[in-house]
């Protein structure tokens, strides 16, 4: 397994821009066949809470097996135990008669099974008149999609995002413009021996405000492979961060060779899409936290803002392996900077971002942003000849977890370190 060393700036972790899947080229191999079928978003059934059960095909299709009103209703993910049953306890449609072993069950994010489900039965128990048991394995998108392809990109509004509150100074809010994305404010506590500048209550403030979307790509032609050739599960966003820093120091401290990553609130996605009858399940967790360091004395009123669009995630393709998303390098400004001491201070708000698919975690990314400040002089002299200057930078680093075989590609049981990436502008400062 390779990774492609790619740019992947992010300031804050989410996930990933689906790459356009380019059609499979025809060979002798395929039979002069065209590419497989175009799997396109649909609206999904009235019931929200409904199963779709399909039947794979050696030819590489999939067929839909009619269980109409069919919720689950148990699940012991465990044990691999099921039961399949309607609002009304028993079942329309024979559906005790329509199951078989090798069907693939396929379910949306509920309160029975909050991530989704996606399970291949194995032996099937029916109830006359009444709900039917199941026993089931993990099944693949490959085994409920079959042939086809699809690049989905899927906005996220404020109504998709779980938000839990974390510790204190932390608060999360809705986006700006139509309900979509998300706002994080939070005070960074600082450590003893730090305080803000006069006029201001806070030493540290970081804001990030993101509108997020979820990527998901997939192709597969059997024959070809009976493993997709492509895939990409990530996230991308239109983000503006910032930080305001009014703090002056009469200590060192240094959290950076062991960070101190305290989450301030965490934020989950189980958002449901349907590619034609099936639904899948897309889950992102991410959690934020700050960092702070100095070593020595320094005095520092500095605001800076970054505007960009991140991409977080990977992609698969058969001839090349996996492979990390990458995204534009951000905008940053800042404002005139007052930097006075003999040190060098770096402080900022992170994120650790998980992404998957029916709850399994795929890929995870830690951004830590930050505002990074440098003096070499004599503190609170003025010295006109002190080297002063201001920074914004960002660091990345990621892993891809052998969970998202549940894409239907044979996955080492591994973890996979993506390369990692740091990148820093100068702001102001002597000679800037």
């Amino acid at each position: 397994m390779r990774f492609s060393r790619r740019s992947l700036l992010l300031p804050v972790l989410l996930a990933g821009t689906a790459v356009p899947l380019a059609a499979l080229p025809a060979s002798a191999a395929d039979g002069g066949r065209q590419t497989p079928p175009s799997l396109s978003l649909g609206a999904g059934p009235s019931d929200r809470q409904s199963v779709t059960v399909v039947r794979p095909s050696a030819d590489g299709r999939t067929e839909q097996v009619p269980v109409t009103g069919a919720e689950l209703t148990q699940y012991d993910a465990s044990g691999g135990h099921a039961v399949l049953s309607s609002g009304g306890g028993g079942l329309k449609g024979g559906t005790s008669g329509q199951l078989r072993a090798g069907d693939v069950i396929a379910g949306p994010a509920t309160s029975v099974t909050p991530r989704g489900a996606l399970l291949k039965v194995k032996a099937v128990h029916p109830r006359p008149g009444g709900p039917v048991s199941v026993d089931t394995e993990p099944a693949t998108l490959a085994d409920a999609l079959g042939d086809g392809k699809a690049d989905v990109r899927v906005p996220l509004t404020a109504a998709d995002l779980k938000v839990k509150p974390g510790g204190d100074g932390g608060k999360v809010t809705e986006g700006r413009g139509g309900g979509q994305g998300v706002r994080f404010d939070v005070d960074v506590p600082m450590p003893s021996g730090v305080k803000p500048t006069p006029g201001h209550s806070s030493a540290l403030r970081g804001h990030l405000a993101l509108e997020p979307e979820m990527l998901f790509s997939y192709e597969r032609a059997h024959w070809y492979s009976v493993q997709p050739s492509r895939a990409t599960i990530g996230m991308a966003a239109d983000y503006d961060y910032g930080f305001a820093a009014h703090a002056e120091g009469t200590a060192s401290y240094d959290t950076g060779r062991r960070p101190l990553h305290i989450p301030a609130a965490e934020v989950d996605v189980d958002k449901t899409v349907w590619l034609g009858p099936v639904p899948v399940v897309l889950n992102l967790k991410v959690t934020y936290f700050y960092d702070v360091s100095a070593d020595g004395r320094i005095t520092l009123d500095a605001e800076q803002d970054t505007k960009g669009h991140l991409e977080v995630g990977a992609t698969y393709d058969a001839g090349r392996g996996w492979s990390a998303l990458s995204g534009p390098e951000p905008t940053t400004t800042a404002t005139p900077a007052r930097v006075e001491g003999s040190a060098t201070a770096k402080g900022g708000v992170g994120t650790h971002a998980e992404l998957g698919l029916y709850g399994s975690a795929g890929v995870a990314a830690d951004v830590m942003p930050y505002l990074k400040a440098t003096v070499h002089g004599t503190a609170g002299t003025g010295d006109t000849k002190a080297d002063r200057a201001l920074y914004g930078g960002g660091e990345l680093t990621g892993s891809f977890f052998a969970e998202l075989g549940v894409f239907g590609m044979k996955v080492l049981d591994k973890t996979w370190e993506f390369p990692k990436v740091s990148y820093e502008h100068k702001l102001a400062g002597s000679g800037s």
